[in-house]
């Protein structure tokens, strides 16, 4: 997922919306620290004596695993509609527009 993300930073670099680039990067990273919270959290259930399901945790770490990948192709749509702006011809994925 780096790679992607370096890659729609130079995309948004060069057509000068780097904004969108820092409220993805930063949603990201609030989607990381509630994962950071959680695992204290359940450390702290653990060393207590609460039992932690494990099919659970892992249900939830993989539904963060797809937000954070929705985030990112949410941006990658937007950046198609942003290159294409002004083409007749092209289909958008936002038909409210990106600006």
């Amino acid at each position: 997922m780096n790679a992607r993300i370096e890659e729609l930073e130079k995309r948004l670099e060069s057509k000068h919306h780097k904004d969108l680039f820092l409220q993805m990067k930063h949603t990201l990273q609030a989607v990381d620290d509630l994962a950071e919270e959680h695992r204290r959290y359940q450390a702290v259930q653990a060393l207590s004596g609460v039992r932690i399901v494990g099919s659970e945790e892992s249900v939830y770490f993989d539904t963060l695993n797809q937000v954070k990948e929705l985030i990112v192709h949410t941006l990658e749509m937007t950046i198609e509609d942003l290159e294409h702006k002004g083409d007749k011809r092209y289909e958008k994925n936002f038909k409210d527009g990106v600006e």
